[in-house]
């Protein structure tokens, strides 16, 4: 029997998983970790780079500190992504043995107006992305949400723009 508690809140950079995890991590009881916090990324790269040079050895990285940080029966959301940044600037899908790795009882994804992720962007990370990139990576990340929860067998939820109601019941439930 699986022990982990943990919900996959996925979403492009600058969509609002910290905020969106704080606010249900409050209401409902949850340890909130970030995949940037638990794979150390600040060690591996500046925070403002969001390119990833090997995703097979942060992907492994993030495993091997997630078994570290993870408490039986603990509930945990847990935001990360289902596709990065690769080292020449293109989205690429994060491989599917991550997600079985770390075991998600259920997906939250958001999504967001690629125009506001953008701005967001610029104004957070001084960074300026290309609008197309950032469409195809949120295009990217839908679609394999939706083929890891059909993958694991789980639940998968979406939230646009923040507005969290299509979870607030399931979660008061775990």
């Amino acid at each position: 029997m699986n022990d982990r508690k943990i919900v996959f809140v996925g979403g492009i950079h600058a969509v609002g998983k910290g905020t969106v995890c704080k606010e249900l991590a409050e209401k409902f009881n949850f340890e909130h970790l970030s995949a940037s916090q638990v794979l150390k990324w600040n060690e591996i790269s500046d925070s403002k780079n969001k390119k990833v040079q090997n995703f097979t050895t942060t992907q492994d990285k993030l495993l091997t500190n997630l078994s570290k940080i993870i408490k039986p029966y603990v509930k945990y959301l847990l935001d990360g992504h289902f596709t990065l940044l690769n080292s020449n600037g293109e989205p690429e899908k994060i491989n599917e043995a991550t997600f079985v790795g770390i075991q998600p009882e259920s997906i939250i994804l958001l999504t967001c107006e690629p125009k506001i992720i953008f701005e967001r962007l610029k104004e957070r990370d001084e960074s300026i992305y290309n609008l197309s990139v950032l469409k195809k990576m949120q295009l990217m990340e839908v679609e394999h949400a939706e083929y890891i929860s059909n993958k694991l067998e789980i639940p998968l939820f979406t939230v646009n723009d923040g507005n969290t109601n299509s979870v607030i019941e399931y979660l008061k439930n775990l």
